[in-house]
């Protein structure tokens, strides 16, 4: 009973919160919720969003499910704020729940201080560009915050690296747009941002000013105009020239997507904008279908620009709407989501408000704040505000026009910046694919061997007229590329300067910057100065400035060139060097004990059988005495002449300089040091002499080989130096504006002043500069060595090839190189650089220019030819050993007949000293001795007489000595203590022709001992020291002697 009271009680508990709860929602909101629309254009695609959208909230069960909006639209005159504000007040007396709108500024302010005094909410979509930083209390825009909008464009300009640039605006809200734009200087003042404004002529004519800005050199154009006007604009600009594929446009409105740019996405322009709404959403394209089944289905015509089929060449979204119409459609939803939100917290009731009065919609205030805190996700992305009520975080997409038509290449964000998704390889294939059969117009200049007629007996027309370098290199880089090419000769036939009167350049560079050209393709001298008028790709050729100047005649072999691999000082070095050791080694191996001297030589003492001493062995004495030539010993007495020798290995002051000189000349002597000291002194002067002589060896063929060149330049500081020698280069080129800005430099390095100093003297010699390389080269070869021409050095290694009298004097004066240009921000200046750097690998580069310097048109004339294995040596390079060789001759035999006088003289002298002291002896004789019998009787020792020298014979008185062979005239026998000899005739002036005669017996004086007298006491020159050993004893030996 008790459970059956409690099941029945819980029942009716139940059934009563459900009732509550019913009660409840329908207190919750109205069943109609109204809400006004004021639309300033009729049938507009706002109005039809508006629609769509009301009617999207009411399908939608999920929100709003127990009432109905309803969409009160109000269409008002363009501008018309009194008439605006009449329907505004009939709106509220009708009990709106929010006003939508107008887009006009006039306009929506008075609807807006409208609604913020009867606490309405007031909704906006449209660009409020003035708006403050603080919103008014009632009012919430979904358009984007203009400050970050502002932000978003600045952030794209420094991801696309836009330095310089020219804004294009159409009307005051234009330039506060771009306000940030203005703020992108950078620090360094190289940034140069030009502003103007669209003043169309008649009949919204725009080319004078699109004119005026391609001749200004204007390539990087900012476009702010109604979106209405962005294709004739664009149609203008191509009519002038402006929509080349170096030509780049950012295009401010965000609905670009609703423009046809059928017209130019062909043309290579890059044209980039941003944009709030993706047409390849799928929420768009859901809800854009839906639209279109809907005006379809009521037979209306389709106002906004989808389409129900797409065109084939269309550039436009079959599903695309406008920026304004997708925000209007999400206001909407915004709106809905917020009084729904509203509606499940609190009581809410609409409420007719009188514009006379003084009343307020209570729940206005709360309904706005809601709206301030939904995030939800719409047309425009994800939907959300900021504490001020401005949207702030949003994200935008960056968008391109390609062949296939706009195309997102990444987005925006107030967090990241700009975040581009394409790759560096997808940007490079897109590139190249634009360049695929298109042609260029590739400008030129004729020079040798870059660009060259062809020498052809036919007409010839187009590129076939040409050759040359410059046409192999752009026919390798389009069969790389895929492009085609027409060259284009410059008109006014320079290479391209920048003139500061007339603010232009000239030549090739100037027919670039005028659109004349696509490309520069020849011997264009990357610089910097050219650089900042247009791009260049990296250099396909590295050169520098060099001299060309007459080739220097062959200098004439030099006799003495084997002294030439050492200079002068070192030749003086190596003399005093060895005079110092030589002199060092003969004093050292004086003052060592260890070293050898001069020492007497004794010969050894002879005896007979019996013990008695022997006379020596003397040919001279055997052939005068015994007339055979046998040895025959006499007993007799030896006599012992001490001559003074000099010991082999003795270090005199002669045998020091031998030494030193045979180490010298690496050549082996008999004399060799014995003490450590001075072995320590030939060891060190032997490995002096390697080294020298390893290094004079080294040289030495070098020297003898090698043909050296009389110039009397070798460098630029040569031709600074001198005055003779005029030198030049060509006026207005950069050979001459390097030497120019070495002149601003020429403080900061030696080097630069030499420049400086060269730059000086052509300035004050006008005469020095040409107008061309060819007239350079042809003055150089008339003036025959009297002026130096300087230009870069591929033009003079391709003119020495050709003329042999020229040569390169020096080395690169500087480092360059050439280049391909293009103008300025060109897309196709990283393909043509990848091109070059592909040729460059594959040695392509290198066999062109081997084909077009030595090769064609009359190359390698001049080329040397290298002897196979050494080049063998002439007389005129070797003629100065023959030299030395015929003066040291001369000068030994002059040497040696000064010696043969000197001794001849000498000789003489002892001579004269002989005979005067033998005719005093034999004065001092009795009348009737005779010369042979003073021989006889004094004994000989070597003495010169006038006539044949005779050996001392010490006849002793110990026996005869029968010679029985001597039988010319027998004598008997002699007495005892007598010898018998047999003595030459000649010398003693007997005209006996026989070989032998019979000597008269001759007593000896016993108290000689059979020593020879002579004047001074002996008959024995003064000059040696005699000792006699008597075979017996002597008594009178001693006293003889002493």
């Amino acid at each position: 009973m008790w459970r059956r009271e409690r099941r029945s009680g819980a029942s009716r508990l139940g059934w009563a919160l459900i009732v509550l709860s019913n009660l409840h929602l329908v207190n919750l909101l109205p069943n109609n919720v109204r809400i006004g629309g004021l639309f300033e254009e009729p049938n507009s695609v706002e109005e039809i969003a508006f629609k769509y959208a009301v009617d999207h909230i009411n399908r939608n069960r999920d929100l709003l499910s127990r009432s109905r909006v309803m969409a009160q639209i109000e269409k008002i005159p363009f501008g018309d704020s009194f008439y605006a504000s009449k329907r505004v007040c009939s709106a509220l007396s009708q009990g709106v729940a929010a006003i939508f709108g107008p887009s006009s500024s006039c306009t929506a302010r008075h609807v807006q201080s409208i609604c913020d005094a009867k606490e309405i909410p007031h909704i906006e979509t449209r660009w409020d560009y003035t708006a403050n930083t603080i919103r008014d209390q009632y009012s919430i825009n979904l358009a984007p915050h203009p400050p970050t909008l502002r932000k978003a464009y600045a952030d794209l300009l420094e991801s696309l690296g836009w330095e310089s640039f020219t804004i294009l605006y159409e009307n005051n809200e234009g330039i506060i747009k771009l306000q940030d734009l203005l703020k992108t200087i950078d620090e360094e003042g190289d940034s140069k941002i030009v502003v103007r404004q669209l003043n169309p002529g008649p009949n919204n004519d725009y080319r004078p000013m699109l004119k005026e800005m391609k001749v200004s050199g204007t390539r990087k154009i900012v476009l702010d105009c109604h979106l209405d006007n962005v294709k004739e604009i664009l149609k203008q600009a191509q009519q002038v020239g402006m929509m080349s594929a170096y030509h780049n446009y950012i295009i401010t409105s965000l609905d670009l997507h609703m423009v046809e740019l059928e017209d130019f996405k062909y043309s290579g322009t890059n044209i980039t904008a941003l944009r709030l709404v993706n047409p390849q959403s799928p929420i768009v394209q859901q809800v854009v279908r839906e639209w279109i089944q809907g005006e379809t289905l009521f037979n209306r015509a389709i106002p906004f620009g989808g389409k129900t089929i797409k065109d084939t060449n269309s550039t436009v979204h079959p599903y695309t709407i406008r920026t304004e119409t997708a925000l209007m459609y999400d206001a909407t939803l915004l709106f809905a989501h917020a009084l729904h939100q509203l509606d499940r917290s609190q009581e809410i009731d609409t409420a007719t408000l009188d514009c006379e009065s003084e009343q307020t919609w209570q729940h206005g205030n709360s309904l706005i704040n809601y709206m301030k805190l939904v995030e939800m996700e719409g047309l425009t992305g994800m939907v959300n505000f900021n504490t001020e009520g401005f949207r702030t975080n949003f994200e935008l997409g960056i968008v391109e026009l390609r062949k296939e038509g706009l195309v997102q290449i990444g987005t925006w964000n107030s967090g990241n910046g700009a975040n581009f998704s394409r790759n560096y390889t997808e940007q490079y294939t897109e590139i190249v694919e634009s360049l695929h059969n298109k042609t260029l117009i590739v400008t030129c200049i004729l020079n040798d061997p870059f660009l060259m007629l062809r020498e052809e007996s036919e007409v010839l027309m187009g590129n076939d007229r040409y050759e040359g370098y410059t046409m192999d290199l752009i026919q390798e880089i389009s069969t790389i590329l895929g492009f085609n090419y027409t060259i284009k000769l410059v008109d006014d036939g320079k290479y391209g300067s920048f003139d500061k009167k007339s603010g232009k350049w000239n030549g090739m560079i100037g027919e670039l910057l005028d659109q004349k050209a696509d490309l520069l393709v020849g011997d264009v001298t990357i610089t910097y100065e050219r650089e900042q008028g247009i791009d260049f790709t990296m250099p396909f050729m590295n050169l520098g400035i060099t001299i060309l100047y007459k080739k220097p005649t062959k200098k004439d072999p030099n006799l003495f060139s084997f002294m030439s691999p050492l200079s002068v000082e070192v030749w003086i070095y190596i003399m005093t060097a060895y005079l110092a050791v030589s002199l060092i080694l003969y004093a050292i191996s004086r003052m060592s004990p260890f070293e050898p001297t001069e020492s007497a030589k004794k010969p050894p003492k002879e005896t007979d059988s019996s013990g008695l001493r022997l006379a020596g062995q003397d040919p001279l004495y055997e052939a005068i005495f015994t007339c055979t030539g046998n040895p025959v010993r006499t007993v007799a007495t030896q006599a012992q002449v001490e001559t003074i020798e000099v010991t082999p290995n003795s270090f005199t002051v002669m045998n020091s300089f031998w030494f030193i000189a045979a180490s010298l000349l690496g050549q082996g002597v008999d004399v060799l040091p014995s003490a450590f000291s001075t072995r320590m002194i030939a060891g060190l002067w032997w490995f002096f002499t390697l080294i020298m002589i390893s290094s004079y060896t080294a040289n030495l063929a070098a020297f003898l080989t090698v043909e050296r060149m009389d110039s009397p330049i070798g460098s630029a500081e040569d031709l600074a130096k001198q005055q003779k020698i005029k030198y030049g280069a060509v006026q207005g080129g950069s050979t001459a504006s390097f030497f120019r800005k070495s002149f601003n430099q020429k403080f900061q390095d030696s080097k630069i002043n030499t420049y400086a100093k060269m730059w000086t003297y052509m300035e004050q010699n006008k005469g020095v500069f040409m107008k061309s390389n060819k007239e350079g080269i042809d003055r150089v070869k008339k003036e025959n060595g009297d002026y130096a021409f300087m230009m870069e050095s591929t033009i003079v290694e391709y003119v020495v090839e050709r003329h042999c009298e020229l040569a390169q004097v020096g080395g690169l004066l500087d480092s360059k190189g050439y280049g391909i240009g293009l103008p300025p921000n060109s897309p196709y200046r990283t393909p043509m650089t990848s091109a070059i750097l592909q040729l460059q690998e594959g040695g392509k580069l290198h066999l062109l220019k081997e084909k077009w310097w030595k090769k064609m048109r009359g190359g390698g004339l001049c080329e040397e030819k290298v002897e196979q294995g050494a080049a063998a040596l002439g007389i005129e390079n070797v003629g100065g050993i023959f030299l030395v060789l015929v003066i040291g001759l001369s000068m030994a035999c002059v040497i040696a007949a000064c010696e043969h006088a000197w001794n001849k003289r000498k000789q003489n002298r002892k001579n004269a000293a002989a005979t005067w002291n033998g005719t005093r002896n034999r004065s001092m004789a009795t009348s009737s001795s005779s010369p042979e019998d003073d021989a006889m009787s004094n004994g000989f020792d070597k003495i010169s007489l006038p006539g044949t020298g005779l050996t001392h014979l010490d006849l002793a008185n110990h026996g005869n000595a029968s010679l029985p062979r001597c039988t010319t005239n027998p004598m008997s026998s002699l007495s005892r203590g007598a010898s018998q000899h047999s003595l030459p005739t000649s010398g003693f002036g007997s005209n006996n022709k026989n070989s032998c005669m019979i000597s008269a017996q001759q007593n000896l004086h016993n108290s000689s001992c059979a020593v020879p007298s002579a004047p001074n006491g002996w008959m024995i020159p003064q000059t040696h020291y005699v000792h006699y050993h008597h075979q017996e004893q002597c008594p009178h030996y001693s006293s003889r002697i002493n």
